[in-house]
């Protein structure tokens, strides 16, 4: 696993985690119509991003990468959507089987060519989406609750700047190898 795609992984995973627990702590000031935004775009996101990296690392088993990437996008759609009531939770499966399906099908089909490119873009991609998501939840609570919550966005373009930036400098270092060949014998 190369350390872009571990930097990926959890950047999203974060950013998914803190959008939900915020989504579950603060629902009462989540409008219905923010409410079905987020947890579609949560559904979407994660299912397209693991769509891609599943289609490339599963490269020719096509059935497995969309299979795997629908039930990850489900089920993030699913747990976004809980808090939010039953048309934030069918708009999330929705979006997370559509994301995951057509992902992995672009994941498989540019694995020869460029995989990490892909990878990297789409992550990237959906890394600035989910931080566009996260915002629109402190800024939904904010308007309707006038409540003061952690922000995560007292300078949004030094954040975004940051994480251009660390891409930029994961990208440019590559993958790292981890078996490393032993002279042992030779």
């Amino acid at each position: 696993m190369s350390l872009t795609l571990l930097f990926i992984l959890v950047i999203c995973t974060l950013q998914v985690a803190a959008t939900i627990v915020c989504v579950k702590l603060y629902r009462k000031w989540i409008t219905n119509m923010n409410g079905m935004l987020i947890a579609m775009s949560l559904a979407m996101a994660v299912g397209i991003l693991i769509g891609t990296i599943l289609g490339v690392i599963f490269h020719g088993d096509l059935f497995v990468s969309t299979f795997y990437s629908i039930l990850i996008g489900l089920a993030i759609g699913f747990i976004a959507g809980i808090p939010l009531g039953l048309p934030a939770v069918i708009d999330g499966l929705l979006s997370g089987l559509m994301g995951g399906m057509m992902e992995a099908m672009l994941g498989d089909m540019v694995a020869m060519t460029r995989p990490n490119t892909i990878i990297n873009i789409m992550a990237y991609i959906i890394t600035m989406i989910l931080l566009l998501v996260l915002y629109t939840v402190e800024d939904s609570i904010r308007k309707q609750g006038n409540h003061t919550i952690i922000s995560f966005f007292k300078h949004p373009f030094l954040l975004l700047f940051a994480i251009t930036l660390l891409f930029v400098v994961f990208n440019y270092i590559g993958p790292l190898d981890f078996n490393v060949p032993t002279k042992l014998g030779h």
